[in-house]
Order: C-alpha cells, then sequence, then structure tokens
C-alpha cells in the first residue's frame, strides 16, 4: 500500500495531474487514519507537502516536511533499500532548502541543503543521489545565482545519468549546465542548450519544475536583449500553468515577463502591472524573496520614472524584514537600491 499509493502519486505528480494528486493525497491520509499505519501517515505527509508546494502554499509545505522529520525514526520507518526511493524524510529534506529560501530565510536553506546532501549519500542509490543535486542542490544555488556551484551540480548530474541512463533527470542536468553556460557568458551555446532541452523534456510529458526552467531560460534572454524569445518560453510557462494549476512559480512568471517586456519597450503601465502582480501573488504566498524580487524590478522601475521616494517606501520596509543571506545576490541587490535612492 506505501510503495503503490507513493508511486501512483509520484507519476501523476510528475505529469501534472492536478486533480489526481488532491485525490490521491486525500486517500493516503484516509487510508493511515483507518490503519493506524504510521508508514502511511508519513507517505500523506510527504504528498501533503509536494501537493501544497506544487500549488505555491510554501507555509504548509515546510509544515508537512517538518512534521515528517520530527516522526520519522529510522529503525521504524526507513523503508527496504529497495523503496528507499519513497522514503518520506528524503522527500521533506530534498525540498526543504528551496522552500525555505522562497520563505525568505536563505541561509537556513543553505543549512538544509548540507542536511539533504549528507542524507542522500547515507541512502547512496544513483535516483537519489541525481534527484537531491537537482532540487536540493543546483535548485537552491541556481536561485541564490552561485552559478560556479550550479555548474558542478549539473556536470555531476549527467555524469551520473549516463552511466545510468536516466533520461529525465539528465534533461534537467542539461538545462541547469546550459544555464551556467549563459551566466559565464556563453550564450549562444547555453540558450540553445536550455532551448532544446526544455523542448525535449516537455515532449516526455513532465511538467514538475518545467515552468521554472522556462523561466530561467526566459531570464537569461534578459542580457543578449532577445525578449521575443524569452516572451515565448512565458507563454510556454504559462500554458503549463493553465493546464496544470501549479501555482509555485506564479509571482516570478510575472516579474519576469515584466523585466522582458520592459526592454521590449511596452509601456510603463503595463510594467508596472506586472511587477505589482507579482508583488500581490508573493504577498498571498508569504514567499518573502519572490516578494523581495519583484520589490526591486518595481522600484526601479519607479527610480527611472522619478519617483524615488515611493521606490524607497516599498522597498525599505521588506529589505528590513530580512534577517539574514546579506551575502545572497537579491539582498546585496536591495541593499544597493535603497543606497541608490
Amino acid at each position: 500500500m506505501f510503495s503503490t499509493l507513493s508511486g501512483q502519486w509520484a507519476f501523476h505528480f510528475v505529469r501534472g495531474d492536478h486533480e489526481i494528486i488532491r485525490e490521491l493525497a486525500a486517500e493516503a491520509q484516509r487510508r493511515a487514519q483507518e490503519m493506524h499505519d504510521e508508514a502511511l501517515e508519513l507517505a500523506g505527509y510527504r504528498v501533503s507537502g509536494l501537493n501544497a508546494l506544487y500549488f505555491g502554499e510554501f507555509e504548509q509545505a515546510r509544515s508537512d516536511f517538518e512534521t515528517i522529520l520530527r516522526i520519522y525514526d529510522t529503525s521504524r520507518h526507513r523503508p527496504p533499500p529497495v523503496h528507499y526511493v519513497h522514503d518520506p524524510k528524503f522527500y521533506a529534506i530534498a525540498y526543504l532548502p528551496v522552500i525555505c529560501w522562497i520563505l525568505g530565510f536563505p541561509d537556513r536553506a543553505r543549512s538544509w541543503q548540507r542536511a539533504a546532501l549528507e542524507y542522500a549519500a547515507e541512502l547512496n542509490q544513483a535516483v537519489l543521489n541525481t534527484h537531491v543535486r537537482i532540487y536540493g542542490g543546483a535548485g537552491l544555488d541556481e536561485l541564490i545565482l552561485n552559478v560556479a556551484s550550479t555548474r558542478s551540480y549539473a556536470d555531476a548530474i549527467v555524469d551520473l545519468l549516463d552511466q545510468h541512463n536516466l533520461r529525465y533527470f539528465r534533461l534537467s542536468g542539461l538545462i541547469l549546465r546550459g544555464w551556467t553556460m549563459a551566466q559565464e557568458g556563453d550564450g549562444k551555446d547555453g540558450l540553445a542548450l536550455m532551448r532544446r532541452s526544455a523542448t525535449e523534456r516537455l515532449a516526455m510529458g513532465v511538467s514538475w519544475y518545467q515552468i521554472r526552467y522556462l523561466c530561467m531560460l526566459a531570464e537569461s534572454y534578459l542580457p543578449h536583449c532577445r525578449a521575443d524569445e524569452g516572451l515565448v518560453a512565458i507563454a510556454e510557462a504559462r500554458d503549463i500553468r493553465a493546464r496544470t494549476e501549479e501555482h509555485m512559480w506564479s509571482a516570478e512568471l510575472n516579474r519576469v515577463e515584466g523585466e522582458l517586456r520592459r526592454i521590449q519597450g511596452t509601456t510603463p503601465v503595463e510594467v508596472e502591472k506586472l511587477f505589482q502582480d507579482a508583488l500581490v501573488i508573493a504577498r498571498d504566498q508569504n514567499a518573502k524573496s519572490f516578494e523581495l524580487r519583484a520589490a526591486i524590478s518595481l522600484a526601479r522601475l519607479w527610480r527611472d520614472q522619478g519617483h524615488p521616494t515611493e521606490a524607497k517606501d516599498l522597498l525599505a520596509p521588506l529589505y528590513g524584514w530580512f534577517k539574514e543571506g546579506f551575502d545572497t545576490p537579491d539582498v546585496v541587490d536591495a541593499k544597493a537600491l535603497l543606497d541608490n535612492l
């Protein structure tokens, strides 16, 4: 029951079958209550937490995963090695780095990243080592713009999966590699690799994290003034969101589109609306890091329009909320912009 529910849910989760993953999460919780089974209870928290992450309910996701870590006892709850792929502790610890960053705790995110890598090394299976490098490792490092570390993860992912013929994960590694290439100045080949790998990944029927990869691709077109291509990627991401109801990256979709439309020459009113929409979504989700990014974009727009006071009034309280992560690029940018204002 444990492995069947877990595997069935994972299949539909990766595809983006939003109604079915809700139904399976409810079934897992119902079965756990009926059978008084701790393994099923932990599986229920796992699918509930990942569903919450998927739908942009970040506080709920953190709560579910932290509940797993409080309950989990290795001697009683770790499945046999053939079922490590269903281990609820692994998924809790693998996604907490990204969740904590989104909620505005970059230092806590890095602590969870170290713990996730250590736990995957303890389990020592190719799929789990790959999974944690994609999400807990590179997933955090690309958000905090640590290009060198993301490249290291990407190369390790591709090398490992070449050995094991795991094409689904390999495409994620290639997208991450392409992103680092673009960040390091090789825009032509890096963007082409991202574009090609994202297209192949979607052709497999995958939707999970595809919106994030398309946001990364779209934003990578900005320094090259290729707004039209970036907006194509944003349109693809919006189509996926409409089909799957995945809202994890909704704030970023609006912010990145606003930046692209700004360099394209769209009217300031339309650009401002996109930034404002990103702010509203981030606030509703309590996603402080997304809120900070949207506020920086909007504050820059207002500054350039000759409204520095409004820009400062928007950004200063949000910057003041952060109590950690002062070496991360978004927080550094916010401080520099405030000093400029």
